[in-house]
């Protein structure tokens, strides 16, 4: 039938959005002891929106909505939308801690906005807050619409597989790798409380990845596959990384590899290319551990032999409730910083839990905030990653810069965090960028 038949109306598309708006329009007329909880996950970052991870998300709230007399929206974006009365704020509270947790590689889970807001989640106290509820649901309702028209004539993305596999490792053949590489470094606050660069961490923009290789791939929809792809991809950043044109070397360099990539000939000739030169520190994720414990032992082992250090990476709060670090003797763990971390009890939990590491063996990442340095010194931790360090580096680096009247202290930062491109280039004084100053004393 066409669109005439409905006097030349197309017909409206249902979305959660609209059932949520109807909803919405109902329980304006019966407010009192209602809340609602948005958890906005379409912010996080794309890599992170793992199909199975909002599905756990949602479940999550799933199991609660009769206890709280309540509705769960699982809206197109991915957000989810909670409509509750007479609901405890603890409860709530208690659910969206696990969903951090859940989370927790992604920096929405612990930076705020400009304005101090939590940017994973925003309460409404409907009897109060109704008017800014209701303004909110019709904004979804826009924004779904303008998506399922956007969708309509937006290419569609593949999942991948061994074909398109095949297409993507042709691509990697012909592009310049430098261009997604990124770099941060690792601050060590000396008991002096002055601080040095203890190594810079080179890593991959995986949406710059995904921007450059496979635009019409989702290259993480397939862990299996994106496994054999990140092997390859280490093997071209450790060319890359022989051939930076940096105006001065690292002390350090850190990498994140897999484990089968420490023993090819092209980890080897890294090696060489800068033995005596600097230091290596190689980053291990966990799960990568778990698919091969005995492989990992001997990886570990080889490096410790070569003078090189072996970290454990992306440890949070929940992962070490339920595993030992110090098993895997590893030089250093990182542990994402997480504001939960600075409560009493979870600060004691993990004085239990890494104490048998030593905590002057602890990288404290993700530190966005002066608050998680303040609490990293007062655990005796001396390693330090994270957005507010770049910027001090950054606002050292201008206060010593003679260029420095043409920057903002923005783009002092993201032409410290790459090693090629045109950032780089717009930058009036390379020497001081590569130079990476040492930093104040900190109070």
């Amino acid at each position: 039938m066409s669109a005439s038949a409905f006097g030349g109306r197309q017909q409206e598309v249902v979305t959660t959005e609209s059932l949520l708006f109807d909803a919405a329009e109902r329980v304006g007329r019966i407010r009192e002891g209602r809340m609602a909880l948005h958890l906005h996950l379409s912010r996080l970052l794309p890599q992170n929106r793992e199909d199975a991870k909002i599905r756990i998300a949602a479940r999550m709230f799933e199991t609660m909505v009769d206890a709280v007399r309540g509705q769960m929206f699982l809206l197109t974006n991915n957000d989810i939308v909670l409509i509750c009365k007479d609901a405890r704020l603890q409860d709530l509270d208690s659910i969206v801690y696990k969903l951090r947790a859940l989370f927790s590689k992604d920096p929405l889970t612990y930076a705020e906005s400009e304005d101090g807001q939590d940017r994973f989640v925003t309460y409404y106290d409907i009897e109060i807050e109704y008017d800014s509820f209701f303004a909110l649901c019709g904004q979804l309702v826009q924004g779904a619409k303008k998506r399922i028209a956007d969708a309509r004539v937006a290419p569609q993305i593949q999942p991948l597989d061994a074909k398109n596999l095949t297409h993507v490792l042709e691509r990697i053949g012909t592009t310049d790798i430098a261009g997604v590489v990124r770099r941060q470094a690792c601050i060590y606050i000396n008991e002096k409380m002055t601080a040095e660069v203890a190594f810079q961490e080179f890593f991959m923009s995986i949406a710059d990845l995904q921007r450059v290789l496979a635009p019409d791939v989702n290259i993480l929809s397939n862990r299996w596959l994106f496994q054999h792809l990140s092997q390859v991809l280490d093997l071209r950043v450790l060319s890359c990384l022989q051939d930076m044109p940096l105006r001065k070397q690292p002390a350090a360099f850190s990498v994140n590899l897999n484990m089968a990539t420490v023993n090819t000939p092209v980890f080897q000739a890294f090696e060489n290319t800068v033995r005596g030169k600097a230091g290596i520190y190689v980053e291990f994720q966990l799960v990568d551990i778990f698919n091969d414990l005995d492989g990992f032992f001997r990886v570990r082992d080889r490096l410790r032999a070569a003078g090189h250090k072996s970290v454990l990476d992306g440890m949070s709060p929940i992962t070490l409730q339920f595993m030992d670090c110090e098993l895997y003797d590893t030089d250093f763990v990182k542990v994402s910083w997480s504001p939960d971390m600075a409560d009493d009890l979870q600060t004691a939990e993990l004085a239990q839990a890494l104490g048998p590491v030593g905590f002057d063996r602890i990288i404290l990442s993700r530190c966005d905030t002066e608050t998680s340095i303040a609490w990293g010194l007062q655990q005796g931790i001396r390693y330090f990653q994270g957005r507010f360090l770049d910027a001090m580096i950054s606002a050292v680096t201008m206060a010593e810069c003679e260029k420095s009247s043409a920057c903002t202290l923005n783009q002092c930062t993201q032409r410290h965090g790459v090693i090629t491109g045109r950032p780089r280039v717009e930058c009036g004084d390379n020497d001081m960028l590569d130079a990476f100053p040492a930093l104040k004393v900190f109070r």
